[in-house]
């Protein structure tokens, strides 16, 4: 096989005629015109005059073969590859003796620069402005890319021939034009430039870089849009012939060697590298190819030219790093490395955010490649040496930095995005990394950040954190608590500002922290919660230190009644200053950032178009921050220490209502013979609660009744927060089965709360004969509540010291006077068992009180409440019973009690182009399958009590699903291969309740980059795209639609380890669901909805009377019955 000719050559040798020879940019031999046989030519490029080659560092190459130019076919039927080709594509194999050059993709943006045609002429018939004198490139630079003959013949990718269906020009029989054919003379045209890097014009140079990068652009797309389905029924076959998208590199790795004068030319040379090489590669670049392209790359990266870094960093993407070419990690040191120069220039135009962006990308890396080569830079390539240097210390410095210091806005989100990925790295490969406290300092301190935009993705970080806060104490024992604690002391901070400002995004962001705080307090166990805070500031003020969960129901309670609570409980409020430690700064001081396009505000009379004035009255009066922490509080009494339920994660609220258990009701459903009932009443608490009360027949331990009580009480809340049934078996019911065995826990204990308690935990009613129950009981009320305990700090069963002004024989005297007492009160003791009738007989165990009324035990329970009293009349009413009560109650039944998201999961198989058959998929890979497993559990639709985001019960839409719950949030996942796929009208069915989602992950195993019109639908405002990686992690790029915000963890670019990929995109679905839901206008949260119904209910139905009408309704709920006894 003949070898290439150079990669460059020059044009002023160039014959005329239709038998012309020309040269390209590429290795390109004689080519005849179409109809004619192929025939040896001779190179006439040889002829250039010795100057020019030895200034340009050019070589020529006589040959003797033709190469073809028809790109590489992805069909092994008809064109195989030689042996070379075998070992960079591993398939096809040589049959014939032409040879071409392999392409590849990328990504690129049109150059609108123009290029005129004179000008080139001008240079190119002038042989003085053909040869400059002054264009010397670098020495070491130009030594290492000079490329001799054999060099460029190796810098081809592949070598393969086409079968003889071909035409003349290619050596086939065919003639007439073809594509192989105006493939061939449309090189043959491109060739007239000759080597354009012999221009002497520096602005003619950088107008015809600017041009091949508009046609390299041109290529790229025509790329893209081969094999591309036009119905979007089917997926076509892979293209025959794909354009050559590295036929430039030649020219580009040429021209990053001239001097600084060409340098314009050079910034073009350097971003069109960029976007070849950061495209999916048709055929892998050979070993030649990648030794140019890393050591242009190392200069380029390790350049004193400001400009020359920022244009690499600015087009080299992510990309680079996820498509795995061989060797590519020499470059990851250099990329960090120019990455931090960027960041520390003040150019106005320099890529922060693309630099950021790299930066996040490679946090993952120094945990899967143990030791990074750094490329030192060195005059001489053999000096290229492996650095030992600490490569994630040197990251995390450049993150933790521009975290804090960062004057972009969207760069200090990716920054603290990145941060946040980097920790749940360490911590799930248990790294222990020095610098994580560094990294939550840094988060923690961003929280009260003026700019609410990089505030609310520090608050999102902290929320991602919650999952792994077992981690965090493993880590160290104390820094979930110091979580809570950091929110805490936020929103004390910031509470006072945010209540009289008029910006909404203030009021929202504290709601996002109460949220925040709720998810770390439903995560962290009860024992952490009731810790004490421990400071130094709070012990010296105050030495009987609270419980963490005391501190957060006080800055719950100052955002109910307003931050004027401060100034009369100042010494109750936990404080940024508290926080203090060595391994926390909370005033680490933070540099601004330059603010984005403001923020578009509904005016009033936007609003006006939307809302009549009563509802837009009625919504503004529902204030956002008071209500939020109600929420907040009324969750944490009724789900502390039992979520979740012995029903699972999918079980919140109570689906328990008045007309179960009720014996007066024989309907399976709330209607309206319930408000008949004579032993249910309806009340309203503080204007803000619904309770109903409800005497039901009490149950023996085989369902029937029990023999020693006739009834319980059930009492039912519903709230803001969602809908209870609490049981008052305790309180009424028998004695038998209620307390627990001898030895364990009750029943009703809050779990978790065991665990914090200390001390003996015996018996204390069932000891030995002779010990002393009181010592024993004294000695457990020290342990479990040490706030009964003496300033001297002494167990209860102790002796206390002798008072300091005492001596020896008052002490003497003392303890007479008391053995006395007690020998007195002995002898009369024992005078009392002598005589009979000072004798008591013995008492048994009381009988259960019978109830006189079907609402007996609830007046009972009222009464205990001190509901009946009157000093409870203004906030405690009556309900009208009515229809349409009972219309509202149930309407308010049916309200969601948390968060709802429901989230589309594409699969895309290798070859697939078209919706039917990516809709068509009924399995994946099993990478894919491992992270829908890890993206919640999968639940049986039929059975499933959760949300269920519109899927059926019937088995139409799928037999099971991915579900994640929370306390205060759930996610159903609709995953397109659980769904069924037998028939078009389930593919239709599928892509309706797909498509309608708002947020879509796609995992894509395509060779080619997924486009967004595959799956049509007028939603899917944001797409998460998964591509795996060769080496078990995920580049991950985000699209969303320009009115979106910014939102995190991950972002477009991310690459992230297998172990953390679940985690994070469910974690960042969630916020993206979030981002578009605040853009609705007039969007309410599932408590701001229930708070509107129940203010609709109370000040619609809220009974007016006198105090003896409302005592007759207490006693009598339902006068038509009649009553069976008085009290």
């Amino acid at each position: 096989m003949l070898p290439h000719p150079a990669f460059y050559m020059a044009s002023g040798d160039l014959n005329s005629g239709p038998h012309a020879c020309t040269t390209g940019p590429l290795p390109l031999s004689h080519l005849p015109s179409p109809g004619q046989k192929v025939e040896n030519s001779q190179n006439l490029s040889s002829s250039e005059p010795k100057s020019v080659q030895e200034s340009k560092g050019h070589v020529t190459h006589e040959h003797e073969g033709v190469t073809i130019l028809v790109r590489r076919s992805s069909s092994p039927a008809e064109l195989d590859l030689k042996e070379e080709s075998q070992q960079t594509h591993g398939r096809c194999r040589e049959r014939q003796k032409s040879e071409s050059t392999g392409s590849d993709m990328a990504v690129g943006y049109s150059n609108e620069a123009e290029l005129p045609v004179s000008p080139w002429q001008t240079c190119e018939e002038d042989p003085e402005l053909s040869t400059p004198t002054d264009a010397v490139a670098d020495s070491d630079a130009r030594h290492w890319l000079q490329l001799s003959p054999t060099d460029a013949s190796n810098l081809t990718e592949s070598r393969e021939c086409l079968a003889d269906d071909c035409s003349i020009i290619a050596g086939g029989n065919l003639t007439g034009w073809h594509p192989d054919s105006a493939a061939v003379l449309w090189r043959r045209v491109l060739g007239i430039l000759g080597d354009v890097n012999n221009i002497q014009s520096p602005k003619i140079h950088a107008k015809v870089f600017s041009y091949l990068y508009e046609l390299w652009y041109k290529l790229a797309k025509i790329r893209d849009n081969l094999a591309i389905s036009l119905d979007n029924q089917s997926s076509p076959s892979p293209p025959l012939l794909i354009p050559p998208l590295r036929m430039f590199a030649s020219w580009l790795f040429k021209a990053t060697t001239l001097p600084n004068e060409y340098k314009e030319g050079k910034l073009q040379a350097y971003k069109l590298i960029c976007a070849m090489m950061t495209r999916r590669q048709d055929v892998l670049p050979n070993s030649d190819f990648l030794v140019h392209f890393y050591l242009v790359m190392h200069l380029g990266l390790t350049s004193e030219d400001q400009d020359v870094l920022n244009t690499i960093i600015k087009n080299c993407s992510p990309r680079f790093f996820s498509l795995g070419l061989p060797g590519f990690s020499m470059l990851v040191g250099d990329f960090i490395t120019a990455a931090a120069r960027v960041l520390s220039t003040d150019m106005l135009a320099a890529p922060r955010s693309e630099a950021l962006t790299l930066l996040g990308s490679l946090v993952c890396f120094p945990n899967t490649y143990q030791e990074i080569p750094l490329l030192q830079s060195v005059p001489e390539v053999s000096d290229v040496v492996t650095g030992a240097e600490d490569v994630k210390h040197y990251l995390i410095n450049i993150l933790l930095k521009n975290a804090t210091e960062e004057p972009n806005e969207c760069a200090r989100c990716i920054a603290i995005c990145s941060l946040g990925v980097w920790i749940c790295e360490e911590l799930a490969q248990c790294a222990s990394h020095p610098q994580v406290k560094d990294a939550i300092n840094v988060i923690g301190v961003t929280l009260k950040f003026p700019n609410k935009i990089v505030a609310q993705v520090a608050c999102d970080v902290l929320q991602l954190l919650v999952s792994y806060w077992e981690k965090l104490q493993m880590f160290e024992t104390a820094l979930p608590r110091k979580m809570a604690e950091i929110l805490v002391a936020t929103i004390a901070f910031l509470l006072p500002s945010a209540e009289y400002s008029s910006v909404e995004t203030d009021k929202k962001f504290i709601v996002s922290l109460l949220l925040c705080l709720l998810d770390w307090c439903m995560a962290l166990p009860v024992s952490a919660l009731l810790h004490p805070v421990s400071t130094a500031v709070i012990e010296e003020l105050h030495p009987s230190r609270a419980p963490l969960l005391d501190y957060i129901y006080r800055v719950l309670h100052c955002c109910v009644c307003g931050s004027s609570t401060y100034t009369q409980q100042s010494h109750y409020t936990l404080t940024l200053a508290d926080l203090s430690s060595t391994d926390y700064d909370p005033f680490l001081p933070l540099a601004n950032v330059r603010n984005s396009e403001p923020v578009q505000y509904h005016s009033s009379a936007d609003l006006g178009n939307l809302l009549t004035v009563e509802e837009e009255k009625k919504r503004r009066s529902v204030e956002l921050i008071p209500l939020t922490a109600r929420m907040v509080m009324a969750h944490l009494v009724n789900h502390l220490g039992h979520y979740p339920l012995s029903g699972g994660p999918a079980v919140l609220h109570s689906l328990v209502s008045e007309n179960h258990d009720n014996a007066h009701v024989e309907g399976t459903e709330l209607s309206s013979e319930v408000f008949r009932s004579p032993n249910l009443q309806l009340f309203v608490f503080n204007d803000s609660t619904l309770i109903s009360y409800l005497q039901t027949p009490a149950e023996g331990p085989a369902g029937g009744t029990s023999g020693g009580s006739l009834s319980d009480v059930r009492v039912i809340v519903r709230d803001i927060s969602g809908k209870y049934s609490w049981d008052g078996k305790v309180l009424y019911g028998p004695l038998e089965g209620r307390l627990a065995p001898s030895g364990r826990n009750p029943s009703f204990q809050i779990s978790g709360w065991h665990h914090h308690t200390c001390g003996p935990q015996s018996n204390l009613f069932h000891g030995e004969e002779g010990d002393d129950v009181l010592d024993k009981l004294l000695e457990n009320i020290g342990h479990t509540s040490p706030e009964c305990l003496l300033p001297s700090q002494l167990n209860l069963n102790e002796p206390s010291p002798t008072p300091s002004a005492m001596n020896c024989d008052q002490e003497k005297e003392i303890i007479e006077v008391i053995l006395r007492q007690s020998t007195q009160e002995d002898e009369y003791v024992q005078r009392c068992h002598s005589n009979s009738a000072v004798k008591v007989t013995s008492q048994g165990q009381p009988s259960p009180v019978e109830p006189r009324g079907p609402f007996y035990f609830c007046r009972l329970l009222l009464d205990d409440l001190g509901m009946n009293s009157w000093d409870r009349r203004k906030n405690f009413h009556l309900l009208k019973k009515n229809s349409k009560l009972l219309r509202e109650l149930k309407n308010l039944d049916s309200r969601q009690c948390r968060e709802t998201h429901k989230i589309a999961v594409f699969y895309i198989a290798e070859g697939q182009e078209d919706k039917c058959s990516i809709l068509a998929n009924e399995r994946g890979s099993q990478a894919y399958e491992d992270f829908v497993a890890g993206l919640g559990w999968e639940v049986d639709l039929s059975t499933h009590c959760g949300f269920m985001g519109g899927l059926q019960r019937n088995g139409s839409t799928g037999q099971t699903a991915p579900y994640y719950a929370t306390s205060t949030v759930e996610v159903i996942f609709h995953v397109s291969t659980r769904m069924p796929s037998d028939s078009d009208d389930s593919l239709t069915k599928k892509l309706r309740h797909l498509g309608n989602d708002e947020v879509h992950i796609v995992w894509s195993e395509h060779s080619r980059d997924y486009r967004r019109g595959i799956i049509p639908t007028a939603f899917g405002d944001v797409s998460i795209i998964i591509y795996p990686m060769k080496n078990h992690m995920f580049f991950i790029t985000i699209t969303k639609k320009p009115e979106v915000p910014f939102f995190g963890p991950l972002f477009d670019g991310a690459i992230v380890s297998g172990k953390l990929l679940p985690s994070l995109i469910c974690a960042t679905c969630i916020n993206a669901s979030r981002a578009v839901k605040c853009l609705i206008p007039l969007y309410q949260s599932f408590y701001e909805e229930r708070a509107l119904y129940l203010e609709a209910i109370i000040q619609n139905h809220r009974e007016v009377m006198t105090f003896e009408d409302f005592a007759a309704q207490v006693f009598s709920p339902s006068p038509s019955y009649s009553l069976s006894g008085t009290d």
